[in-house]
């Protein structure tokens, strides 16, 4: 049986300013390094699944 455990913990992804995610990892500091590296990126939470998001 597999691990639940990975459902719960937050991920933070880094999205460039043509909107792309370049990077995703569960650890917001390297994130923000990694952030770093894309002039203009923003480090944003990732939505969990089944979180219903719409541009409304």
């Amino acid at each position: 049986m597999a691990c639940a455990c990975q459902k719960n913990r937050k991920q933070f992804e880094v999205v460039t300013e043509a909107g792309k995610v370049v990077f995703t990892s569960t650890i917001r500091s390297t994130a923000d390094n990694v952030a770093k590296r894309y002039p203009g990126s923003t480090v944003r939470e990732k939505p969990k699944p089944g979180t219903a998001t719409t541009g409304r």
